[in-house]
């Protein structure tokens, strides 16, 4: 999957179209990097383009603003990647430096050269410690896309990309419902079912899913431990608290 098949599955406009090269000199600028984010943002990176910009002036949507939040327009900015190992830290960098909530598109082309894609999403507030600065928080990326042997949750997902199917009464109101999506869609990876559940407060959601992958790590490393283990009563003993700890993710998933 490629770029341009997420821009026409979301159907933006034209009049949002942008197309305007962002030099990594702007990251360094605005972001307090690290090391090991210059490292990733000079030798990961390929280049960084702002593709659309969702406003006013371009999109029947009107800006939203309180005491916490500006969500005045919505930035779709893409960037192609030479490896992904180091996305999701690559990812933290430019939302931290773009003041707009940003629609992320990485793009990477496997060794075998097919194209695949993925969604990164993270909200804006206004800092508490310094006045007029942004923080970018609750970084959220969905599975990578691929037309290779994809999922049908994957489809799923970038079916109901469709701009027009977002809640449109403000910026902030479209963006939590994309950020609903590429919820749904990380969730679909361990329930293998794609659901909205906008009823479900996100904060509900993501703290059941941060629950599964807590109970995944836990089964994974106590069979290993199982593996090495010489007695056997403490075999039985491992494999009682794995059974427990399989009922727990089960359940969880089944309410994911």
């Amino acid at each position: 999957m490629t770029p341009e098949q997420v821009y026409a599955a979301m159907e933006l406009p034209e009049s949002a179209l942008l197309g305007k090269r962002v030099f990594k000199k702007l990251f360094h600028e605005n972001a307090a990097l690290t090391a090991a984010d210059k490292k990733a943002l000079s030798k990961d990176v390929d280049t960084i383009t702002w593709q659309y910009t969702l406003k006013p002036a371009t999109i029947p949507v009107a800006a939203y603003e309180d005491e916490e939040r500006e969500y005045l327009e919505i930035a779709i900015i893409e960037c192609v990647l030479n490896e992904r190992r180091n996305a999701a830290r690559i990812a933290e960098v430019i939302h931290r430096a773009i003041p707009y909530p940003v629609v992320l598109v990485l793009h990477h082309r496997d060794g075998a050269g097919a194209p695949a894609v993925a969604l990164s999403v993270a909200h804006k507030r206004m800092s508490r410690a310094e006045r007029g600065a942004v923080v970018a928080e609750d970084f959220l990326q969905s599975p990578w896309l691929s037309d290779q042997d994809a999922p049908p949750v994957h489809a799923e997902f970038v079916r109901h990309l469709r701009l027009g199917t977002l809640q449109q009464t403000h910026f902030l109101a479209l963006y939590t419902a994309l950020v609903a999506r590429v919820l749904a869609a990380v969730a679909a990876t361990l329930s293998g079912r794609y659901e909205l559940k906008e009823a479900v407060p996100e904060a509900e959601r993501r703290q059941r899913l941060d629950r599964c992958r807590a109970l995944t790590r836990e089964a994974q490393e106590l069979r290993a431990a199982i593996r090495q283990e010489s007695s056997f009563a403490r075999q039985v003993e491992m494999n009682a608290k794995l059974k427990n700890i399989e009922q727990q993710l089960a359940q969880e998933t089944a309410e994911l």
